[in-house]
């Protein structure tokens, strides 16, 4: 059970290699939370209590950058960990119940879904789930305001935060993305889609293709887009409405918190392709 300030407790943690080549042996983390070291634009950056925009197009393979290098040893929902999955097999498991015109935590959970996809991108073969019990309904409430507590960063062993864009459209938007994303990285990618009257967003993956072309993967509803899509999100450029400017994290580098896994996620059915 997390508290308000996102605390996921003490846990084990096993060894793992970081990008530099660098092994590190296991330990027992304390805590994941900055608590009051957290400042207002932190918790601004937080926010991300998604729908989905109503949008397709043929999903393209991409390079699944450095997951295969985190969370080596560890099981997720009691699933041990095999061999990584491309981007059309993490896909097409990650959220199976999902259907549009029945409303309920399947269609509202794009940030466990954007979790779950790095699980499976990482060999863990594992599906998404309601929620049983208050812990379960109180991490994924919590996850819907945080996405960031899904993941921990390996330099600091504390959760990492979404940086927000200070962008005023969606020119400046894909400069950004551009100049900043490399081929080999994926992005947890948290915006308000203009298809959405209601104050809650959207969370997704943001990656360039192996030809350097920016593409959107939304693992929720297991489809992929293409630039244009940047067009369906809001921009609002002042102090008092940085809610409203997209929010970006780089995620394959990331560690996955195991103890939030295992609290919105279960071992995965055999699906052929739920679109």
């Amino acid at each position: 059970m997390t508290n308000k300030n996102g605390c996921v407790g003490s846990y084990n943690v096993s060894g793992y290699t970081r990008s530099d080549g660098t092994s590190v042996s296991g330990y027992t983390r304390t805590c994941g939370a900055a608590h009051n070291s957290q400042n207002d634009e932190n918790l601004l950056q937080e926010r991300a209590n998604l729908l989905y925009p109503n949008t397709q197009t043929k999903q393209d393979n991409v390079l699944t950058g450095g997951a295969a290098q985190i969370n080596n040893n560890q099981t997720i929902a009691g699933v041990e960990r095999g061999e990584p999955m491309s981007i059309e097999e993490a896909g097409n498991g990650v959220n199976p119940s999902y259907n549009h015109q029945i409303k309920n935590d399947y269609t509202t959970n794009c940030q466990s879904s954007v979790a779950i996809f790095e699980a499976r991108l990482r060999g863990y073969d594992i599906e998404t789930k309601l929620p049983k019990g208050f812990d379960e309904i109180e991490t994924l409430e919590d996850l819907k305001e945080n996405p960031n507590n899904a993941y921990i960063d390996p330099k600091t062993g504390k959760k990492p935060y979404f940086t927000t864009l200070k962008v005023k459209n969606a020119e400046e938007c894909e400069q950004w993305l551009n100049n900043n994303i490399k081929q080999g990285e994926r992005y947890a990618f948290a915006f308000q889609p203009t298809t959405n009257n209601k104050n809650s967003g959207h969370i997704l993956e943001v990656m360039k293709d192996n030809n350097g072309n920016l593409k959107f993967y939304d693992p929720q509803i297991n489809r992929s887009v293409n630039k244009e899509y940047i067009k369906q999100i809001k921009f609002k450029f002042a102090l008092n409405e940085v809610d409203y400017l997209p929010h970006i994290l780089r995620v394959d580098d990331k560690e996955l918190n195991i103890k939030i896994l295992n609290q919105i996620s279960k071992p995965a059915r055999k699906v052929s392709n739920y679109f």
